[in-house]
C-alpha cells in the first residue's frame, strides 16, 4: 500500500482513525499508571547425607535419588492442595516451584538435583512473604518425607541465590512499539472492513430518518 492510499484511507476514514487513536491513548494511559511488578527467585539444591548407605558421589547414578526427590517435592509443592495451603498462610502473590532444566522446553533435561522457587506480585511486601511461606513448606515437605528416616540418612535442601524482591520494568521501547503496531493494525482492519461494506451506514442512516407506515400523511383522494 502506497502512501497514498494511506492518505486516501485516512480521509475516507477519519472518524475511524480518531476512535482508534482514543483507545490507543487510552492504553498507553492505562500501561503508564499501572503498578510495577515484583519478583522473587532462588535455587533450591538437594544435597545428599554423609552416610554410607547413600551412594557413592563420585558414581555416575549418584544424582538419581536426589533427582526423584526433587521431582516428588516440586510435583507436591505445585499441587492444588498445597497452593491452597500456601494462601491459608498468608501467601497472596503468586509462586511456582520447578525443577532446574539445562536444556528447554521440548527438550527437557533435569539433570541436576536443583528446583527454583519463584513469587511475583505488585507488592514488594506480598513478593517476599509469600516466598519465605513457599520455601519454609518445601524444607518442611522435605522433612515429612523422612520422617521415619535417622536424621544423618536424611536429604537436605540448601537454599541459595536468593534475589529478593526485584522490581519487573520490562521494555518501554517494547511496549511503545508493540502499542503502535497494534494501533495500526486495528485502524487498517475497520477501515477494510468498512471499505468492504460500504451500505452499512447509508443503511443505519436511512432506517433513523425512516418515517413509520402509521405516521405518514395520506395522500388527499381526488375530488
Amino acid at each position: 500500500m502506497t502512501v497514498g492510499e494511506i492518505a486516501a484511507l485516512l480521509r475516507r476514514h477519519w472518524v475511524a482513525a480518531a476512535v482508534v487513536l482514543v483507545l490507543a491513548g487510552a492504553a498507553l494511559h492505562s500501561i503508564k499508571n499501572s503498578p510495577p511488578g515484583y519478583q522473587e527467585t532462588s535455587t533450591i539444591i538437594f544435597i545428599a547425607p554423609k552416610s554410607s548407605n547413600f551412594p557413592n558421589p563420585y558414581d555416575s547414578d549418584s544424582d538419581a535419588p536426589l533427582i526423584t526427590t526433587d521431582e516428588i517435592v516440586v510435583r507436591d509443592m505445585m499441587s492444588p492442595q498445597e497452593q491452597r495451603l500456601v494462601q491459608a498462610a498468608g501467601g497472596s502473590a503468586e509462586f511456582n516451584v520447578a525443577m532446574v532444566n539445562l536444556y528447554n522446553e521440548e527438550y527437557p533435561d533435569y539433570g541436576v538435583p536443583d528446583a527454583t522457587i519463584t513469587t511475583s506480585a505488585t507488592s514488594w511486601e506480598a513478593t517476599h512473604s509469600t516466598y519465605l511461606i513457599v520455601a519454609r513448606r518445601l524444607t518442611g515437605r522435605l522433612a515429612a518425607m523422612q520422617a521415619k528416616v535417622k536424621r544423618r540418612n536424611r536429604i537436605t535442601a540448601n537454599v541459595v541465590g536468593d534475589s529478593g524482591p526485584i522490581i519487573q520494568t520490562g521494555s518501554p521501547k517494547r511496549v511503545y512499539a508493540g502499542l503502535i503496531l497494534l494501533t495500526l493494525v486495528g485502524f487498517f482492519m475497520l477501515a477494510i472492513f468498512l471499505d468492504r461494506h460500504p451500505g452499512l451506514a447509508w443503511r443505519r442512516a436511512r432506517a433513523r430518518g425512516a418515517i413509520p407506515l402509521a405516521r405518514r400523511p395520506q395522500a388527499s383522494e381526488p375530488s
